[in-house]
């Protein structure tokens, strides 16, 4: 079996007609449809011959989820006893997603086969119509998606149970989603070429640079390493938005990682250097340093003479300055993908499938010509167009038209500006301040600010502007976060609403047009700042957010209070 392409159906549902067509599988089927949710509901009543079709084998092959719904008289159909062999097989190849709902049956009985489903095999059986392997392979399925976690309807509505259900898909394809949007087209050849030099057959440390143009998708290829590489490892650790990030939080970060236990806080680089090098010179460490600008990085960080680690650690650099990339044992550039795979990138963000529909093939090429062949532009513009109609397409590349190739923040900005009102706050405000911070904290007060964070944050997930990475992190393109920026700015010249940089918070709050304007702010605690906010406090009246960076001294450690309003 073939590894299945981009799927186009989300869900598959595998049902026993007779016992549910009209019932329980109607309710979901045309609940998820009216979700926005791409539903391939099989009737096996409906079919003819002996096997499975292609038509329906391609459907199980690209679902994201297979749903069975397990009734009493489930196992009594071979199709439905097919279909399920079939799950199990994209399960155990490619992981997806089987989730079976219990309808009037006990998981167990699936599971052991006992009553109508011990019933059902042995009717078969008796029949000899079917090999024994073919008897064994629907046993091993029933028992092995019995013992999955799902849903039993037992006294509740069926309404209610739909609704459920359907949240908890929402949920579940969001996330596979944010999973594929990675920009996984080309990337093969790539990685093995990078593996054979830095793999697992190689013993010694070895450091890879891989460079190139903003927005070509340096850290997905680097990603794909590192997790190729992990199961090697037992020290790990990824440290991503670099340029973005004090050299000590990284230092301090890199130990903790490593180490697996808070260590006492760096308050110095040469302190850090010193921790790095005693701590950490016996451990083999896998280590992604994602977006790095600047030499000191590298060198409070890992070194640039000899490698600070032991023997067989591997480390990845990732950055836009080939000059930064002299120390490391192999560079790799990244560059534009050609035309044919950049079709194929936009189309899965467009269309949710390889390649664009036949009304939609010229616009698409269009699209991609435009994007300048760049995935980020290609995801962006894609997910902005999806599920959209022709005209619609025909306006927004328009306006992209317009725009010189070079100005690929230009691009990106008519996304932002299709967003309503309060998803362009919240993006701002993670441009600006909530990169790397966890969301749930942020919500509250996007949530008091009527800001509506639960479905804006949707939107902008949808839209490919934002991503909830690892641990419920917050995170954005560094080109995005730099167009969000330039917005702030530009909004700037009327009123200033957000301040991210110490020097120019405090010209800010020095003026009373800049104490009255300010929503939300981010300052370095020292004498500058107890005066500049005993004078400014009592006319900080629009400020909703606040944060304030310690000087790294013995009595503040380096530490940073954010706070809310």
């Amino acid at each position: 079996m073939e590894k299945p392409m981009e799927p186009y159906h989300e869900v598959f549902l595998s049902f026993r007609g007779s016992d549910t067509h009209r019932d329980i599988t109607d309710y979901l089927y045309h609940s998820l449809v009216d979700a926005g949710i791409r539903a391939y509901r099989d009737d096996e009543e409906l079919r003819v011959g002996k096997d499975i079709g292609p038509e329906l084998l391609q459907a199980i092959k690209q679902s994201k989820i297979s749903i069975p719904i397990f009734s009493k008289q489930y196992a009594a159909s071979k199709w439905c006893l097919m279909e399920l062999v079939q799950m199990v097989e994209c399960k155990e190849k490619w992981g997806q997603e089987i989730m079976p709902i219990f309808y009037d049956v006990e998981p167990s009985e699936v599971r052991k086969q006992t009553r109508t489903y011990g019933e059902a095999i042995q009717s078969h059986v008796n029949k000899q119509l079917y090999t024994n392997e073919t008897i064994q392979n629907w046993k091993a399925a029933l028992n092995k998606v019995g013992k999955l976690k799902g849903w039993e309807l037992k006294e509740r509505g069926k309404g209610e149970f739909t609704k459920e259900i359907v949240q908890k898909l929402l949920i579940e394809l969001k996330k596979n989603y944010l999973a594929v949007t990675n920009c996984l087209v080309e990337m093969d050849d790539q990685v093995d070429q990078i593996m054979e030099k830095i793999g697992e057959q190689t013993t010694g440390t070895k450091i890879v640079g891989i460079y190139g143009m903003g927005g070509v998708g340096k850290t997905t290829l680097a990603t794909i390493l590192y997790n190729k590489l992990l199961a090697d490892f037992d020290n790990c650790c990824f440290l991503s938005n670099i340029r973005e990030t004090k050299i000590v939080s990284l230092q301090n970060q890199l130990i903790s990682d490593v180490l697996r236990k808070e260590c006492p806080s760096i308050k110095s680089i040469n302190e850090g250097i010193t921790e790095i090098k005693n701590r950490l010179s016996s451990k083999k460490v896998l280590l992604l340093l994602d977006d790095v600008d600047q030499n000191t990085q590298l060198e409070a960080l890992v070194g640039t003479g000899e490698c600070w680690f032991s023997r067989g650690s591997k480390v990845i650099i990732t950055t836009r300055d080939k000059e930064l990339l002299k120390v490391v044992d192999f560079q790799h550039e990244l560059t534009e993908m050609d035309f044919g795979h950049s079709l194929q990138l936009f189309s899965r963000h467009a269309f949710g499938r390889d390649s664009p529909p036949a009304e939609y093939v010229s616009l698409s090429q269009k699209a991609v010509e435009i994007c300048g062949h760049l995935p980020l532009a290609l995801e962006i513009i894609g997910s902005l167009l999806h599920r959209n109609d022709i005209n619609k397409w025909k306006n927004v590349l328009k306006k992209l038209e317009t725009i010189p190739n070079e100005k690929v923040k230009n691009k990106l900005n008519i996304s932002f500006e299709a967003l309503e009102t309060q998803e362009q706050e919240i993006f701002l405000d993670v441009c600006c301040f909530f990169v790397g911070f966890n969301v749930r904290i942020v919500t509250y007060m996007w949530d008091s600010c009527e800001f509506f964070p639960e479905c804006s944050l949707e939107v902008l997930k949808q839209r490919s502007l934002i991503k909830i990475a690892k641990g419920n992190q917050l995170w954005v393109h560094d080109q995005l976060r730099d167009l969000g920026r330039v917005i702030v700015r530009e909004r700037a010249r009327e009123k200033q609403s957000r301040v991210w940089d110490h020097e120019e918070a405090i010209d800010v709050l020095e003026t009373e047009e800049g104490r009255k304007n300010v929503e939300a702010i981010r300052l370095m605690f020292n004498h500058q700042f107890q005066d500049s906010i005993e004078n400014g406090k009592s006319i900080l009246s629009k400020l909703r957010f606040l944060q304030v960076d310690c000087v790294d001294s013995e009595e503040t450690n380096g530490q940073h209070f954010p706070s809310t309003n």
